[in-house]
């Protein structure tokens, strides 16, 4: 495991995912107005700003008066983290584990099947 490890809660996890899906730096009032459906106020969502700040996840640049926060650490990055860790919490790092797991439990479709079996074919 990287000894980078960030933890980010679910809270956090949904500001991040509106972060990582914009193209430009956000101000606290943009991630709000992205939030539609929660009803988070700017203080909520600035307070897990500030977090993930801390947490060194995000970059801060002032303009003015207002902050501007962009990703530091990139969404594919933090999902490889978290699936590492899972694996190793979970299945201790096993990978054959996982889809044992999984396969006993029928969640895998036929077509999960094959396509799990396409990407480990050697040319």
């Amino acid at each position: 495991m990287s000894p980078n490890k960030h933890t980010i809660t679910d809270s956090e996890y949904t500001i991040m995912k509106i972060l990582w899906a914009s193209q430009e730096k956000l101000t606290v009032a943009d991630v709000v107005h992205a939030l539609d459906d929660n009803h988070w106020t700017a203080s909520t969502v600035s307070t897990f700003l500030q977090r993930l700040l801390k947490k060194g996840i995000l970059g801060c640049e002032k303009k003015g008066k207002t902050n501007l926060y962009y990703p530091l650490l990139g969404q594919t990055d933090y999902h490889l983290q978290e699936t590492e860790s899972f694996l190793d919490k979970v299945y201790k790092g096993s990978v054959k584990n996982l889809v044992a797991a999984l396969y006993e439990n029928q969640k895998l479709s036929q077509e999960d099947i094959d396509d799990l079996k396409s990407l480990f074919e050697l040319e």
